[in-house]
């Protein structure tokens, strides 16, 4: 996620951060296996606690901003990135800061609140907030490559967009995508001109696979 969506602490060294990522992780095999060695030890799982999520009255105007310690989440979008790599230490406020992260996808991580998304994803999902900014976007480049009547809903600040028509041209955009997996469908969505839906996107998508 953007800067403006990580957790943070104040101190007198600056700022103590926790980096968000989407809950749809893909971990190497080496993490995974160093992720539930970590969990079984206990490490990190006072997170909740230590960085005061969600113990605040919600905000639209204050929350979800950079350094705004403010914290919000749940403990599968942060803990992951800081069990393995720790939590970032003495970061300004103000500036452009970077930091090299081993067999992170796209390190170095770029520290900084005008910085958006960073990483790699597998998993496409709408965040309005986040549709058209913060520059490159696969999220985005996604959405313009679908046909008008495939355009999903775009969700809000709490729920994530969602698809309930979709056409074959859509699906085929989905699958030329560079996403493994989409979100999210409602249950049995509607093909447009026709045919089941399930069937169109199991074939497009998974039988006609190269």
């Amino acid at each position: 996620f953007p800067p403006g969506e990580w957790a943070g602490l104040a101190s007198d060294d600056g700022l103590e951060m926790s980096v968000k990522v989407h809950q749809w992780i893909t971990l190497t095999r080496k993490h995974a296996t160093r992720a539930v060695d970590l969990w079984q030890k206990g490490i990190m799982r006072n997170f909740m606690s230590y960085f005061k999520m969600n113990s605040l009255a919600w905000n639209n105007m204050l929350d979800n901003n950079f350094a705004d310690n403010r914290n919000w989440g749940c403990l599968d979008e942060f803990w992951y990135v800081t069990a393995l790599y720790g939590t970032l230490k003495k970061v300004h406020t103000i500036g452009d800061q970077s930091i090299a992260l081993p067999e992170f996808t796209g390190s170095p991580l770029r520290i900084d609140k005008a910085a958006g998304w960073q990483g790699k994803c597998d998993t496409f999902v709408i965040w309005a907030k986040y549709m058209h900014s913060l520059g490159h976007n696969e999220q985005e480049k996604l959405i313009l490559s679908l046909d008008p009547v495939s355009v999903p809903h775009g969700g809000n600040w709490a729920r994530p967009g969602w698809w309930d028509t979709i056409s074959t041209q859509g699906i085929q955009a989905i699958r030329k995508s560079d996403f493994l997996f989409v979100r999210k469908f409602i249950d049995k969505p509607t093909l447009h001109g026709g045919g089941n839906f399930a069937t169109a996107y199991s074939r497009i998508v998974v039988k006609d696979l190269p």
